[in-house]
Order: C-alpha cells, then structure tokens, then sequence
C-alpha cells in the first residue's frame, strides 16, 4: 500500500505511476534526517521534519547553489553559495519574496520513496 508523505484527502495512491520515479529509501533519512539525490535533471533534497516526509528542489533559484548541502537547523535550508535562507515548511526564501523552491509530490511504499517529477502528466 502506498501513502502520501504529505498529508491530503484528495489523492490515493495504488501503485507508482503518473510521473511517479524511486528517489531512496526512508531508512537513508536515518542518519542525519536528509540527504539529496540527483534523478534525471533534477536535484532533489529529501527531508524529514515534525515526522513529515517531504522533498524540495536543491537547487537555489538565485544562482542555482546546492539548498541542502547543510544540515536542517531552526526549520531553515541555506543555500551554500549565498547564504539564502529557506523555509523548510513551505520553500519560500525568506530574504527574497520572488524565490520559491518547488516541492515535488512523494508517495512512501514500504521504504521506497518516489516522488513525481512531471506535474502534470498527460492521462
């Protein structure tokens, strides 16, 4: 059975599909809560936080600097490069308004994770 990594009423997940792709394992989380992992041309920076499985992309929109390369702290993703600062609840960019991280989909089976990397897949 597969579930949801973020709590929702209007999805319920059978089987991976719909733009669906393994990202990791949960058990990878164990160690220091993240870890980021490039798929295709996407660079996913995958979390654990308030119990919550979520994934964002590791790319800062400012310069393109890795988000993750740090640890989680104080509920706040900086970006290496410049320092930004992002919110891990919602990706926002807390310095500059214009900045936002995507967030990808997550579907959580057994260990898997997968997240769905094309937003809108054709049916």
């Amino acid at each position: 059975m597969l579930l949801s990594a973020m709590p929702s009423k209007d999805i319920v997940y059978d089987e991976p599909s719909a733009g669906f792709v393994k990202i990791g394992r949960v058990s990878e989380l164990e160690a220091v809560g993240q870890f980021s992992r490039w798929v295709g041309n996407h660079d996913i920076l995958v979390f654990r936080r308030n119990g919550v499985i979520r994934a964002f992309s590791n790319i800062c929109p400012h310069f393109g600097g890795p988000v993750g390369y740090h640890q989680l702290a104080d509920g706040k993703f900086t970006c290496l490069w410049h320092n930004l600062q992002f919110d891990a609840d919602t990706g926002q960019c807390l310095a500059v308004a214009k900045f936002k991280l995507r967030e990808y989909r997550l579907m959580i089976e057994d260990n898997d994770i997968f997240a769905q990397l094309i937003e809108s897949p054709d049916p």
